[in-house]
């Protein structure tokens, strides 16, 4: 069963739920050749069929060789490979195993991107242009005086115009400690008009929860669980509960690798999973459409845009849709290879930046064993 959680004042001290707030173009350090035999062949189970690596095109040698570089970096946590739908490689490190819940930091804004589009299709929500203020107003209406303008469409693409800045660890923990997040981020002034401009803000995201929880009559961990997990297979995952009552919307679910692929793979799919149609496949579409220009680079990944709540870019001539969390947790597929890739990290290590860069040289050791 999934799990809500009360925020730890010492855990956050350390946090940002930022993935790619900001560019950050330092040279990667490649982790050192692995001395050690790491096991990753993936076995069936807990909703998954598995597949050799040879049957699905990989260079078992390349693939071999990826997995056995992560042991030695010593962030590394899970790496989970899925290849036309079927579990290809997984491994854990550093004593993490399949049945451990882990961090997935803003991840978590592109789940709360597919709990929208499944509540826009079930009439919970009337269109993505539907202003914030129809869910806000009864308890926050002083403060939308000049947020009038912001629509549903605005917090998903990150173009709200709220003033923020999240470049800095503070900027996030300010907001995520205090003792209403919901007005900590609706007090803030505007920078620019709704729609202007792309600006990184894991407190408007926060938002979308508040949203879906007004909008189903139910908490977004609750209305996750029934019309999400529980149709993919996924029995436990833990939600992080706000001092305003209000789950984490920005960064607040932890989840195993092996589920948090499921996740991957139903974007992939376009909203499918094991000929169910979970979540409408024209949103999916939207979903990985370009809406703002947003440019960040991991190492040989080019981010250009972001769709809703997710990154798009290219890698090695490639279409790629990224999920990213702080600290280097991703969910990357290539849609044209019938890939998806989940990587997750230590994100409290105080090597964030370099250990993304990292994680993402490490999936494309995989993607070289696949292209």
């Amino acid at each position: 069963m999934f799990k809500v959680r009360f925020h730890l004042l010492w855990l956050a001290l350390f946090l940002s739920a930022c993935g790619g707030g900001s560019s950050d173009n330092t040279a990667p350090t490649p982790p050192p050749p692995a001395s050690t035999n790491v096991i990753w062949q993936a076995t069936s189970g807990n909703g998954w069929q598995s597949s050799t690596a040879e049957a699905e095109n990989f260079n078992r040698t390349i693939l071999d060789q990826a997995f056995q570089s992560g042991e030695n970096l010593p962030s590394l946590y899970a790496m989970v490979v899925v290849r036309n739908g079927l579990l290809v490689g997984e491994a854990y490190y550093h004593g993490k195993t399949s049945a451990d819940l882990l961090q997935t930091r803003s991840i978590t804004k592109t789940v709360m991107m597919l709990l929208i589009g499944k509540a826009i299709s079930q009439g919970h929500i009337q269109s993505i242009e539907q202003p914030i203020s129809d869910f806000l107003e009864e308890d926050y209406a002083a403060l939308l005086t000049d947020k009038a303008d912001i629509r549903i469409r605005h917090l998903l693409t990150m173009t709200s115009g709220i003033s923020w800045d999240e470049s800095t660890t503070a900027g996030y923990n300010n907001w995520v400690l205090s003792e209403d997040p919901t007005r900590y981020v609706l007090q803030r002034a505007m920078s620019s008009a709704a729609g202007a401009s792309f600006n990184y803000n894991s407190a408007a995201v926060h938002l979308l929860s508040v949203i879906v929880q007004k909008a189903t009559a139910m908490p977004t961990s609750d209305y996750a669980q029934q019309e999400l997990f529980s149709p993919l297979g996924i029995n436990s995952a833990e939600w992080e509960l706000l001092k305003d009552g209000y789950i984490n919307g920005g960064a607040g679910l932890t989840i195993s690798a092996r589920d948090l692929a499921k996740i991957g793979l139903l974007i992939q799919q376009q909203g499918q999973w094991q000929q169910q149609q979970l979540v409408p496949a024209n949103w999916l579409q939207l979903a990985a459409s370009p809406h703002t220009t947003a440019r960040n680079q991991l190492a040989n990944l080019n981010l250009s845009n972001y769709g809703y709540l997710w990154w798009l870019g290219s890698l090695s001539g490639q279409q790629a849709q990224l999920a990213w969390g702080f600290g280097g947790q991703f969910i990357l597929t290539l849609p044209e290879k019938n890939l998806t890739l989940v990587l997750l990290q230590n994100h409290s290590s105080g090597t964030s930046s370099q250990q993304q860069q990292q994680g993402m040289q490490l999936l494309q050791q995989i993607l070289t064993s696949a292209l």
